[in-house]
């Protein structure tokens, strides 16, 4: 699942809004393993793991890059879940149910659709804050 974006005549520092949606993700409880920027280009990747974010089958990893200039730039935000691979997580659930019952299968297939479900969700609602970021930034006249 990505998000792509060009936003023109913002005037706002691309690194400003990197390290502020860094900030965001960070608050989330994201764990940064890739972040590099250059003159032009902020790329940041980060990842949440552990078995209760399996079980409850939420966003396992976020990818933003942020590139261009105060005036014209592009936004990248991409999101995976635990469950993004449906045809995966059916076949693990079937796999299962060989060995647990129907019960189990239908279980497998609802939390691969859920966590699907809430990647998504998740998705649209992280996007939110970066627009509302970005409009918030293009009203200050000023930047740290």
């Amino acid at each position: 699942m990505t998000k792509v974006q060009k936003f023109s005549k913002k005037n706002i520092p691309i690194k400003t809004l990197y390290e502020n949606v860094k900030k965001m993700l960070l608050d989330e409880q994201f764990r940064l393993t890739k972040d590099e920027t250059t003159e032009n280009t902020c790329h940041l990747r980060t990842i949440k793991t552990g078995v209760k974010r399996i079980i409850v089958g939420a966003v396992r990893d976020v990818e933003l890059v942020i590139a261009g200039d105060a005036n014209n730039f592009a936004v990248i935000f991409t999101v995976g879940g635990w469950g993004k691979n449906l045809a995966f997580s059916g076949t693990l659930g079937y796999i299962v149910a060989v060995v647990g019952g129907v019960s189990t299968l239908a279980y497998g297939t609802i939390a691969a659709a859920g966590s699907f479900v809430t990647a998504k969700a998740y998705e649209g609602d992280f996007w939110k804050k970066i627009t509302d970021e970005i409009e918030r930034l293009s009203q200050q006249d000023e930047y740290p």
